[in-house]
């Protein structure tokens, strides 16, 4: 007979496609996973992973562990579930992930509060992309992710996942004090193709959006600076060197040094939304973190017009 608790370091690395990313997941060394998968072959008598390139992939026996590690984690986390239910205070650990935005103004506020209340739950984050804070809901590596998609590219949850609309996130213009739109009530993008713009590093779907956006209106548009925080953005916005666009929650508070312009027609708006197992649907800490969520986004993002 197998010890059932080496099962977790094989279905590791089933999730993540090697044992040093498995080993990152779990939080041990690679030596220590190999040393657990490799007692496992013995206890079982077969071979679980073969080398295959740089990585390694599962035999057959192996995805009959796997699917037998699936079973055991969706078994502990309703059971799980059932006990806290029965409990007066909120105990136990709560596993977030959040993309990089919202962890600032939204994340943040809303883990404080629940701790403020549940000072017996312990709370851990983990910054993460949308697709990978729903990759480590899926996996069983985090218990509630926060993510988002955009309202003209929606995003596709599989079985297995329960996902939470949260609010629409509106994207706006945001300018230098002197530019020419600077006092404008609203404006259209197509009044600002030839201007130079900053955009994110990882070309994520509202730049994609924009840069179709200006192609439309000219062959070569200036995206001249590339940063992924926002503070950076608003800095080289506030210099007088660009524009561009940011969405409303997440964003650093303005400086007298840059306005934000509405944006009038068409415009992307990203949806944020909160995914957690199926399994997990009993836990009354994931109903009270989205409900934090939810108070957080119901409060009026910070913005600057002057």
């Amino acid at each position: 007979m197998f010890e059932w608790s080496r099962l977790p370091f094989l279905y590791a690395v089933h999730e993540e496609g090697s044992v040093a990313a498995a080993a990152r997941s779990l939080g041990y060394t690679p030596s220590a996973v190999s040393q657990q998968i490799a007692k496992l072959e013995r206890e079982v008598g077969r071979t679980l992973l073969e080398p295959a390139g740089r990585g390694v992939v599962l035999t057959d026996a192996a995805l009959v562990l796997v699917d037998a590690a699936r079973t055991m984690q969706t078994t502990g986390e309703t059971t799980q579930a059932r006990l806290e239910e029965l409990e007066d205070e909120l105990t136990g650990t709560l596993r977030v992930a959040c993309f990089p935005s919202a962890i600032r103004g939204v994340a943040s506020p809303a883990l404080g509060a629940l701790a403020a209340q549940a000072p017996g739950l312990r709370l851990r984050l983990r910054e993460m992309s949308p697709d990978a804070g729903h990759l480590a809901v899926v996996g069983g590596r985090v218990d509630v992710a926060l993510v988002h998609d955009w309202v003209h590219d929606q995003a596709a949850f599989g079985a297995g996942v329960e996902a939470v609309y949260l609010v629409d996130d509106v994207v706006e213009l945001v300018v230098p004090a002197g530019h020419r739109l600077g006092a404008a009530g609203s404006a259209d993008l197509s009044e600002v193709v030839d201007d130079v713009w900053v955009t994110d590093v990882s070309r994520g779907i509202c730049t994609r959006w924009i840069l179709a956006m200006l192609r439309e209106h000219t062959e070569r548009p200036r995206m001249d600076f590339r940063a992924e925080e926002y503070a950076s953005q608003v800095a080289l916005v506030g210099a007088g060197l660009c524009v561009g666009l940011l969405p409303r929650h997440g964003r650093p508070p303005l400086p007298d040094s840059v306005h934000v312009v509405p944006l009038r027609g068409a415009a992307p708006t990203r949806r944020f939304i909160a995914v957690y197992r199926s399994t997990t649907t009993r836990r009354p800490a994931v109903h009270r973190l989205i409900e934090q969520l939810q108070a957080q986004l119901e409060t009026p993002a910070e913005r600057s017009t002057s």
